[in-house]
C-alpha cells in the first residue's frame, strides 16, 4: 500500500480557454517523496496559459533537486524552493520579452514538497494550500491581494472582504515584476506531517465556492479522484465562473525522514 495517494484535476469551467496547470511527481516507488503544484495563468494578462505552463515545467525539472535539498537543513530547503520560484519568474518574464508582453504575463502558482515526516509549502498569488483532516479544513497559504493587504492594515471590514473586488488583484505572482518574492509555511521549521492528513493545491476558482465544511470531504478519503471531481461540480453548480484546478495529497501513512 502506498504512503501517500493523490489526485489531480485541471478543468476549463465557464472559459474559453484553460489557463491553470496542475503538476505532480512521485520520485519512487513508496511515494514517500512528492512535489505538487497549482499554477493559475493570469486570465486578465497575455497568454497566462504559457507563464504557467513556464512554471510548472520548471518545477518539473527541479523536483529531485528540491526533495533531495529536504533532508538536509531547513534554510538550504527553503532557499533551494525559493530559488526554483525565482527560476520561474526569470522564465517567465525572459518569454514575456522575447513577445513584446514585458509586465503582461504572469501565473499565481503554490507548491508542496514533501519528503518522508516533512513537508513545505511555498506560494505566490492567491492560489492556495489547505492542509485538512477530520477536524479541519485548515488554509495555511497566505493570499497575496489588495484585499488580504487592507484586511491586515484594519483598512477592510472584515464582513466586506467576501464581497470585495480588490480580492482579484494580486500583490505577488510571477511573471510582472522581476522579483516574485513567494511565502513559504511553516516560517520557522519543517512542517510535520501527521498520518491520513490531507493537503490540498488550488486556484482560486476552485476554492472560491466552497466552504470549510466541504473541503472536509477529502479528510480520509477511500476515492479522492472522485470527491475532488464532486468538488469541482459543487464549485460549477454555484455558478464559478473561472478555470477549476486543485490536486489532493493524502497521507496514508508517515515514512520517517
Amino acid at each position: 500500500m502506498p504512503l501517500i495517494r493523490i489526485a489531480a484535476l485541471s478543468l476549463q469551467g465557464r472559459r474559453p480557454t484553460n489557463q491553470d496547470r496542475v503538476f505532480v511527481t512521485a520520485v519512487d516507488a513508496q511515494q514517500d517523496r512528492v512535489v505538487a503544484a497549482v499554477a493559475d495563468g493570469l486570465g486578465g494578462m497575455q497568454a497566462g496559459d504559457k507563464a504557467a505552463e513556464i512554471a510548472v515545467q520548471t518545477l518539473e525539472e527541479a523536483a529531485e533537486e528540491m526533495m533531495n535539498s529536504m533532508s538536509g537543513e531547513f534554510s538550504g530547503a527553503c532557499d533551494a524552493i525559493l530559488n526554483v520560484f525565482q527560476r520561474s519568474n526569470d522564465r517567465i518574464r525572459a518569454y514575456a520579452r522575447a513577445h513584446g508582453q514585458v509586465g503582461l504575463v504572469g501565473t499565481t502558482l503554490v507548491t508542496l514538497v514533501v519528503r518522508g515526516e516533512r513537508f513545505l509549502v511555498a506560494n505566490a498569488g492567491d492560489s492556495r494550500c489547505y492542509v485538512i483532516d477530520h477536524s479541519a479544513a485548515r488554509q495555511i497559504t497566505h493570499d497575496h491581494t489588495v484585499a488580504d493587504t487592507l484586511l491586515e492594515q484594519g483598512a477592510l471590514a472584515p464582513g466586506d472582504y467576501a464581497s470585495s473586488p480588490l480580492r482579484n488583484q494580486l500583490t505577488r505572482s510571477l511573471g510582472p515584476k522581476p522579483q516574485c518574492d513567494p511565502d513559504i509555511f511553516p516560517r520557522l521549521e519543517f512542517g510535520r506531517i501527521s498520518a491520513d492528513c490531507t493537503f490540498l493545491l488550488c486556484s482560486d476558482g476552485f476554492y472560491s465556492k466552497l466552504t470549510a465544511a466541504d473541503l472536509k470531504a477529502l479528510a480520509g478519503a477511500d476515492d479522492l479522484d472522485q470527491i475532488l471531481s464532486g468538488l469541482a461540480d459543487a464549485s460549477l453548480e454555484r455558478d464559478s465562473t473561472d478555470n477549476l484546478s486543485a490536486v489532493a495529497v493524502l497521507v496514508t501513512e508517515v515514512a520517517r525522514s
